[in-house]
Protein backbone atom coordinates (compact mmCIF):
# COMPACT_ATOMS: atom_id res chain seq x y z
CA UNK A 1 0.00 0.00 0.00
CA UNK A 2 1.27 3.65 -0.95
CA UNK A 3 0.90 5.47 2.28
CA UNK A 4 2.08 8.63 0.02
CA UNK A 5 -0.33 11.84 0.52
CA UNK A 6 -2.52 11.87 -2.98
CA UNK A 7 -2.06 15.69 -2.75
CA UNK A 8 1.12 18.32 -2.12
CA UNK A 9 -0.40 20.64 0.07
CA UNK A 10 1.29 23.59 0.46
CA UNK A 11 1.71 23.87 4.45
CA UNK A 12 3.21 26.28 6.48
CA UNK A 13 3.81 27.75 10.07
CA UNK A 14 0.75 29.40 11.62
CA UNK A 15 0.21 32.89 12.61
CA UNK A 16 -2.36 34.23 14.92
CA UNK A 17 -4.28 35.62 11.82
CA UNK A 18 -5.33 32.28 11.31
CA UNK A 19 -6.63 31.43 14.68
CA UNK A 20 -10.34 32.37 13.86
CA UNK A 21 -10.09 30.10 10.59
CA UNK A 22 -9.23 27.39 12.28
CA UNK A 23 -11.70 27.70 14.92
CA UNK A 24 -14.25 27.51 11.99
CA UNK A 25 -12.76 24.58 9.98
CA UNK A 26 -12.04 22.78 13.43
CA UNK A 27 -15.97 23.01 14.36
CA UNK A 28 -17.18 22.51 10.49
CA UNK A 29 -14.73 19.40 11.11
CA UNK A 30 -16.04 18.10 14.10
CA UNK A 31 -20.11 19.09 12.68
CA UNK A 32 -18.88 16.91 9.54
CA UNK A 33 -17.81 14.11 11.67
CA UNK A 34 -20.82 14.04 14.10
CA UNK A 35 -23.81 14.52 12.17
CA UNK A 36 -24.39 18.08 13.49
CA UNK A 37 -22.51 20.73 15.64
CA UNK A 38 -22.33 20.80 19.39
CA UNK A 39 -22.30 23.87 21.11
CA UNK A 40 -18.79 24.62 23.41
CA UNK A 41 -16.51 22.78 20.42
CA UNK A 42 -15.21 26.66 19.39
CA UNK A 43 -15.03 27.55 22.87
CA UNK A 44 -12.68 24.59 24.09
CA UNK A 45 -10.61 24.80 21.34
CA UNK A 46 -9.89 28.60 21.10
CA UNK A 47 -7.62 28.22 24.09
CA UNK A 48 -5.09 25.75 23.01
CA UNK A 49 -3.92 27.95 20.11
CA UNK A 50 -2.46 30.35 22.57
CA UNK A 51 -1.06 27.26 24.18
CA UNK A 52 0.80 26.10 20.83
CA UNK A 53 4.15 24.82 20.14
CA UNK A 54 3.68 23.41 16.86
CA UNK A 55 1.48 24.86 14.83
CA UNK A 56 0.73 24.70 10.80
CA UNK A 57 -2.24 25.44 8.52
CA UNK A 58 -2.77 23.52 4.95
CA UNK A 59 -3.29 25.83 2.07
CA UNK A 60 -5.57 24.61 -1.10
CA UNK A 61 -4.63 25.61 -4.47
CA UNK A 62 -7.25 28.86 -4.65
CA UNK A 63 -5.53 29.96 -1.41
CA UNK A 64 -8.42 28.92 1.12
CA UNK A 65 -7.77 26.88 4.49
CA UNK A 66 -7.35 23.07 3.64
CA UNK A 67 -6.56 22.05 7.43
CA UNK A 68 -4.32 22.64 10.28
CA UNK A 69 -2.95 20.70 12.88
CA UNK A 70 -1.44 22.03 16.23
CA UNK A 71 0.67 20.66 19.09
CA UNK A 72 0.87 21.89 22.70
CA UNK A 73 3.74 21.38 25.28
CA UNK A 74 4.36 18.40 27.87
CA UNK A 75 1.57 18.78 30.56
CA UNK A 76 -0.88 20.77 28.35
CA UNK A 77 -3.28 18.04 27.95
CA UNK A 78 -5.26 15.01 30.54
CA UNK A 79 -3.77 14.35 33.97
CA UNK A 80 -3.26 10.77 32.60
CA UNK A 81 -0.95 11.56 29.67
CA UNK A 82 2.29 10.49 30.12
CA UNK A 83 4.26 13.65 31.43
CA UNK A 84 7.02 13.63 28.62
CA UNK A 85 4.69 13.89 25.66
CA UNK A 86 4.02 16.89 23.56
CA UNK A 87 0.16 16.73 22.82
CA UNK A 88 -1.18 16.69 18.98
CA UNK A 89 -4.31 18.68 20.32
CA UNK A 90 -6.10 19.87 17.41
CA UNK A 91 -6.21 18.30 13.58
CA UNK A 92 -8.88 19.00 11.02
CA UNK A 93 -8.92 18.92 7.16
CA UNK A 94 -12.43 20.89 5.55
CA UNK A 95 -14.83 18.25 4.60
CA UNK A 96 -14.28 18.86 1.07
CA UNK A 97 -10.30 18.04 1.13
CA UNK A 98 -10.73 14.79 3.58
CA UNK A 99 -9.92 11.57 1.39
CA UNK A 100 -6.60 13.42 -0.29
CA UNK A 101 -3.94 12.60 2.14
CA UNK A 102 -4.08 15.44 3.70
CA UNK A 103 -4.68 14.89 7.45
CA UNK A 104 -1.31 12.28 6.89
CA UNK A 105 0.56 14.69 5.16
CA UNK A 106 -0.55 17.59 8.38
CA UNK A 107 0.48 14.68 10.83
CA UNK A 108 3.81 13.44 9.59
CA UNK A 109 4.69 17.67 9.42
CA UNK A 110 3.73 18.54 12.58
CA UNK A 111 5.40 15.10 14.39
CA UNK A 112 8.65 15.73 12.23
CA UNK A 113 8.73 19.36 13.58
CA UNK A 114 8.10 17.90 17.17
CA UNK A 115 11.28 15.76 17.05
CA UNK A 116 13.35 18.67 15.48
CA UNK A 117 12.17 20.48 18.62
CA UNK A 118 13.46 17.76 20.97
CA UNK A 119 10.39 16.10 22.30
CA UNK A 120 10.48 12.32 22.05
CA UNK A 121 6.96 10.96 22.85
CA UNK A 122 3.74 13.02 21.82
CA UNK A 123 -0.27 11.82 22.73
CA UNK A 124 -3.26 12.67 21.48
CA UNK A 125 -6.88 11.95 22.21
CA UNK A 126 -9.62 10.22 19.57
CA UNK A 127 -12.86 9.24 19.42
CA UNK A 128 -13.23 5.07 18.97
CA UNK A 129 -16.38 5.60 16.43
CA UNK A 130 -14.18 8.00 14.14
CA UNK A 131 -12.71 4.94 12.63
CA UNK A 132 -11.04 6.63 9.61
CA UNK A 133 -9.20 8.88 11.89
CA UNK A 134 -8.05 5.59 13.89
CA UNK A 135 -7.01 3.79 10.95
CA UNK A 136 -4.68 7.11 10.10
CA UNK A 137 -2.97 7.35 13.31
CA UNK A 138 -2.94 3.67 13.43
CA UNK A 139 -0.78 3.44 10.10
CA UNK A 140 1.47 6.00 11.18
CA UNK A 141 2.62 4.12 13.90
CA UNK A 142 0.24 5.74 16.95
CA UNK A 143 -0.70 2.84 19.62
CA UNK A 144 -3.16 2.99 22.36
CA UNK A 145 -2.65 4.15 25.61
CA UNK A 146 -4.46 3.65 28.75
CA UNK A 147 -8.00 2.61 29.06
CA UNK A 148 -10.80 4.22 26.93
CA UNK A 149 -12.56 7.28 28.98
CA UNK A 150 -15.87 9.74 28.06
CA UNK A 151 -15.61 12.97 26.00
CA UNK A 152 -16.14 15.76 28.43
CA UNK A 153 -18.34 17.22 26.02
CA UNK A 154 -19.44 14.64 23.76
CA UNK A 155 -20.61 11.66 26.75
CA UNK A 156 -18.43 9.36 23.87
CA UNK A 157 -15.72 7.18 24.19
CA UNK A 158 -12.42 7.88 23.35
CA UNK A 159 -9.11 6.87 23.97
CA UNK A 160 -5.48 7.99 24.21
CA UNK A 161 -2.87 7.07 21.32
CA UNK A 162 0.65 7.76 21.62
CA UNK A 163 3.94 7.19 19.89
CA UNK A 164 7.37 8.04 19.94
CA UNK A 165 9.53 9.78 17.85
CA UNK A 166 12.69 9.87 16.38
CA UNK A 167 15.15 11.29 18.51
CA UNK A 168 17.16 13.85 16.51
CA UNK A 169 20.75 14.15 16.63
CA UNK A 170 22.18 17.36 18.46
CA UNK A 171 24.41 19.59 16.32
CA UNK A 172 27.22 21.06 17.76
CA UNK A 173 30.39 19.88 19.84
CA UNK A 174 28.76 17.09 22.24
CA UNK A 175 27.56 15.11 19.05
CA UNK A 176 31.09 15.14 17.63
CA UNK A 177 32.62 14.44 20.62
CA UNK A 178 30.01 11.29 21.03
CA UNK A 179 30.68 10.58 17.24
CA UNK A 180 34.52 10.37 18.22
CA UNK A 181 34.00 8.09 20.72
CA UNK A 182 34.33 10.89 23.79
CA UNK A 183 31.16 11.07 25.31
CA UNK A 184 30.59 13.15 28.42
CA UNK A 185 34.61 14.62 28.32
CA UNK A 186 35.00 18.22 27.20
CA UNK A 187 37.58 20.39 27.57
CA UNK A 188 37.52 23.12 29.54
CA UNK A 189 37.44 26.51 27.08
CA UNK A 190 39.81 28.64 29.43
Amino acid sequence: MDDTPAISPSLRPATTADAEACVALWVAACADRDGQAFPGVAERARPKFDRSTSWFVAEQVDGTLGGFVLATAPGSGLPSDPTDAAVLGLLAVAPAAQGQGLARALIRHVTDQLAELGHTRVVLHALLDNAAALRLYESEGWEAVGEPFEHSLLGRPMRTYGRDLPIQEVVGLESSMRRAGRAGHVEPSC
